[in-house]
């Protein structure tokens, strides 16, 4: 059973989090894909980083990195990012399951501002932004002194564990959304088209789509495209299939669709994927 997310709620915490400490939060899904931010936007730095093709497998690869270290260690973490700044990521866990992480991003401590430039300008050298120009992004961040940043975690940490008890974040046996949520699972490899969704749970189009948007925060569509893609992460990292099999269990016939849609939403093609996790199953 998955977690559902009161996306409202949440960011009226992301909005209070960002009011104290002045950082940047998102909130992951179980399988490290972010879902909600606050700021929504992000800072000029990483906007220079992430428009580059090596910026943003970058990003994506110490993302997932993060979030499979905080499931493994079930603790708050703090660690460098792969562009020279500091993050400090959650786990949220009902029930005693993960169902998704906070993290906090795009930290700059300040202690001593010219070895963090000068690693941070290090590590991005081989992104081809200019030097001038990723510097003034780089000055524009906050400053976190560590003793901030610790107690920034704390905060995180303690809003992790008490989203389940507000029903941030919940699992609802019985509900229509669960009901919705067992039926797309148990069926994914079988067509999925609204038109069987609706004949299903006994609703017309629009009572589905206002489900979906307030159960996933998406149309029923895109929420089944999400899910058939953390499905097919799952049997590469954890099976030996090919990924015409893959596409079979996932309910998607065409490989080159496949393909598109899961570089679209990973940041790796299925191939990449498979050699970057499979070895931390």
């Amino acid at each position: 059973m998955r977690a559902v997310f009161d996306k409202g709620e949440l960011l009226v915490l992301l909005r209070d989090f960002y009011q104290l400490t002045g950082l940047r939060t998102v909130v992951f899904d179980e399988w490290g894909m972010d879902i909600l931010s606050y700021p929504p936007e992000l800072p000029a730095y990483c906007r220079l980083v992430r428009g580059t093709p090596e910026g943003e497998q970058g990003c994506r690869l110490c993302d997932q990195k993060a979030c499979r270290q905080a499931q493994r260690e079930g603790k708050t973490l703090i660690y460098p990012c792969h562009a020279g700044l500091i993050e400090a990521i959650t786990p949220i866990q009902v029930d005693d399951v993960i169902v998704g992480y906070l993290l906090l991003s795009h930290i700059v401590q300040g202690a001593d501002e010219q070895a963090e430039w000068e690693r941070a300008k290090g590590l991005c050298a081989g992104y081809g932004i200019p030097e001038d120009t990723l510097y003034q992004a780089y000055r524009q961040l906050p400053r976190t002194p560590y003793a901030l940043l610790q107690a920034a975690c704390d905060l995180l940490s303690l809003s992790a564990r008490a989203l389940c008890q507000v029903h941030m974040a919940r699992l609802v046996p019985g509900s229509l959304s669960e009901k919705l949520n067992r039926f797309v699972s148990e069926h994914l490899a079988e067509d999925l088209s609204s038109e069987r969704i609706c004949a299903a749970m006994g609703l017309g189009r629009t009572a589905l789509y206002e489900l979906s948007k307030e159960t996933y925060g998406c149309g029923i569509n895109e929420y089944v495209r999400r899910l058939r893609i953390q499905r097919a992460m799952k049997l590469l990292t954890g099976t030996d299939l090919t990924n015409s099999e893959i596409c079979q269990q996932i309910g998607i016939a065409d490989y080159n669709y496949f393909f598109r849609v899961f570089r679209k939403q990973t940041g790796f093609t299925p191939q990449a994927y498979r050699r970057q996790f499979a070895a931390r199953k």
